[in-house]
């Protein structure tokens, strides 16, 4: 055991354990054909890349507020400049009720037109039944120089032809 720690301190003292800290090591660099500032100036464009992309990232980040997102844009920042019609979330919901509104008059008018036409075929058919050629005469007098004039004759016609046995 007296031995022992003497030992021990002359080991950690006088032999290392690492290479790279030994002041003895002293590696040269080798500079052959310029290569260290070859690199320096790839590190500087590569530095200057980097604040050219940051910049552009700046300007995007600031114009992102005033992008629109979808369809409709909610946003309260409106820079109008020039004749707007219809622009915005209030023209879009505008045009959409304009388009719902519109196609609802036109599927009333034609149910209405349906049921007119099955009313005027009925009647017709009814008219050629009662067999009567006066009602006929009186029926065509009263169509007579208007605009449905033709509807009226061709109606009549059709259930003349069902009638006598015929196909229409």
């Amino acid at each position: 055991m007296r031995y022992l720690l003497p030992l021990i301190a002359f080991c950690t003292l006088f032999l290392s354990g690492c290479g790279n800290f030994s002041p003895r090591q002293q590696q040269e660099i080798d500079n052959q054909n310029g290569k260290i500032g070859e690199i320096e100036n790839m590190a500087n464009s590569m530095k200057a890349e980097v604040g050219n992309l940051k910049q552009q990232n700046d300007i995007q980040n600031s114009q992102l507020d005033r992008m629109q997102q979808g369809m409709v844009n909610l946003q309260s920042n409106y820079d109008n400049s020039g004749v707007q019609i219809l622009s915005g979330p209030g023209g879009l919901i505008f045009s959409v009720i304009s388009v719902l509104v519109i196609a609802v008059i036109a599927l009333n008018y034609r149910r209405v037109a349906k049921q007119n036409e099955k009313t005027a075929d009925m009647l017709a058919e009814k008219i050629v039944e009662m067999d009567n050629p006066y009602l006929e005469d009186q029926v065509f007098r009263a169509a007579m120089y208007t605009d449905v004039e033709e509807n009226v004759l061709r109606v009549i016609q059709k259930h003349q032809t069902i009638r006598r046995g015929g196909n229409a």
